[in-house]
């Protein structure tokens, strides 16, 4: 039984597949499904797996990607090309969610609008996603939303390290699975980010759940700044498909894309 079926059925929290808030840390490597084809993302998981790594995000592709660099937006387009789809990566975390925490990460006007907010949420839980990730969220839209995975499967709240209070406040009495601080304003890949110590301070006296911090996040020091500024939980999306980009010149991307996360899941443990 996976975590997320254990904590529905009583024997644990809803974030039990995830790291206890302020004694923990998990790395969660952002892999997208399908970049350049489905054997590639079912060997990196693998890889995840066998490094120890705690958790992933599994993003759908999608077209449009207006708040990811060039980089994430050309592992979206090789992925696109053979889009996998829902299926594709229902697929995928049946096979895997017994070894590792998956997020499922899904666009809104790709996947959640045309497949419906109940039967997603539904699929991934199902399937056995520790929890899911909603992007390009309309606000009209969000409370929606959540009702409709409430008491169905854990949900990520992101803000940004400059929300508003009322923001804030909104998204922290929403989130049943972890809390996503996106360091920086603007598009994925970009410089280091910056010190987030206080905003985690802060949320740690309004949430008990675990709090990620990305966007920026690419070597090993980046990594364990992170870790230092107080979050549970490093999220590096980019600097992997990155690694995956340039593995494909060579004629393995997997080799070095889990090089990198290797690296990375070492300062996990620091």
């Amino acid at each position: 039984m996976t975590a997320l079926a254990r904590a529905f059925a009583g024997d644990a929290s809803p974030a039990a597949a995830f790291p206890a808030a302020g004694r923990q840390r998990s790395l969660c490597p952002l892999i997208m499904v399908g970049d350049p084809d489905l054997a590639t993302t079912r060997a990196l998981l693998r890889a995840c797996v066998d490094l120890g790594v705690g958790m992933v995000e599994l993003c759908l592709p999608f077209a449009n990607a207006f708040t990811d660099g060039d980089t994430l937006r050309r592992a979206h387009a090789r992925a696109l090309a053979d889009d996998p789809g829902l299926d594709g990566a229902l697929a995928l975390i049946r096979e895997f969610s017994d070894r590792i925490a998956i997020v499922l990460l899904a666009d809104c006007s790709h996947t959640l609008r045309p497949h419906g907010f109940a039967e997603v949420c539904r699929a991934a839980r199902d399937a056995g996603a520790a929890a899911i990730l909603p992007h390009g969220l309309p606000p009209r839209l969000a409370d929606g939303f959540h009702r409709t995975a409430a008491g169905v499967i854990p949900v990520v709240g992101t803000m940004y390290l400059n929300s508003p209070p009322d923001v804030r406040r909104a998204v922290v009495g929403r989130t049943t699975a972890f809390l996503y601080l996106v360091s920086g304003y603007g598009r994925s890949g970009g410089g280091a980010p910056p010190d987030a110590s206080p905003e985690i301070a802060a949320l740690r006296g309004k949430t008990a759940l675990p709090i990620a911090l990305g966007f920026g996040l690419k070597t090993p020091g980046d990594v364990r700044g992170a870790f230092a500024m107080g979050c549970d939980i490093a999220i590096v999306g980019s600097a992997v498909s990155a690694a995956l980009e340039s593995g494909l010149g060579a004629g393995d991307p997997v080799g070095a894309a889990s090089a990198l996360i290797a690296a990375l899941n070492a300062e996990v443990a620091r």
